[in-house]
């Protein structure tokens, strides 16, 4: 972690743009050497790593630049198995679930690591909800070649939200999008057998979480265990 002092965090963001733009590997090489810093003096960790992973969390986020799970949550090495994605989204399991990345992973890291929580964690102002958003239902206005379509497995979603939030401006769609799109990734979640078989027998717990970057707010909910007897809610 880079160490604050007395800057604004306007005037470390400023700052870090104009290293990366006078030397963009430098950067990276000085990141590098001041987490080796902090990360050499704990030894045990170290040892600990070396021999293998057992994280307790998987914790399934955004690609978005500004919200990196282990970076909000502080969370060291070891500490979260994390897949990160466009729209933190998770596909339903099916046949072709064996060509995603998203599944090979939550496979890993249920059956493998025995992880005890799996977490999909939404935003605010997240760009792959408010594409989401924005497809009409006819698909009239495709915008793009790969985006459009990851996003609309998670299409009952958005329909979902324009439907209870018909009158509120687009903005707060969104942001209701980005709370029903955890939630229905998380149902997602139970489509997977393995999944189901864990957390009927109490190995695994599934957790929704939402971070507001502009509030600077963090939201947690436990997904409810009845869930188990419903799973056709599945989206």
């Amino acid at each position: 972690m880079h160490n604050a002092e007395s800057r604004t965090p306007a005037a470390s963001v400023s700052a870090v743009a104009t290293e990366v733009q006078t030397s963009p590997l430098e950067r990276l090489k000085t990141g590098y050497l001041k987490f080796k810093e902090n990360y050499v003096k704990d030894q045990n960790l170290v040892s600990s790593l070396a021999e293998g992973q057992a994280p307790p969390y998987m914790i399934i986020a955004c690609c978005d630049s500004r919200v990196d799970p282990c970076t909000v949550l502080n969370l060291p090495p070891g500490e979260a198995f994390v897949l990160r994605n466009i729209g933190n989204m998770v596909p339903a399991y099916s046949a072709q679930s064996a060509c995603s990345s998203a599944a090979s992973a939550i496979e890993y890291a249920v059956l493998h690591l025995k992880v005890k929580h799996l977490v999909v964690m939404g935003h605010s102002r997240c760009g792959a909800v408010k594409a989401l958003m924005g497809i009409e239902d006819d698909g009239s206005n495709r915008f793009s070649e790969f985006i459009e379509d990851w996003v609309l497995i998670l299409k009952n979603a958005s329909k979902k939200v324009k439907s209870i939030h018909k009158v509120a401006p687009f903005a707060e769609q969104c942001t209701a999008c980005e709370k029903e799109v955890v939630n229905a990734s998380l149902w997602n979640c139970l489509s997977y057998p393995f999944v189901r078989e864990k957390m009927a027998s109490g190995d695994l717990t599934l957790h929704g979480g939402y971070y507001d970057f502009v509030s600077n707010a963090f939201e947690s909910w436990t997904l409810d265990l009845s869930c188990l007897n419903d799973v056709d809610k599945v989206q």
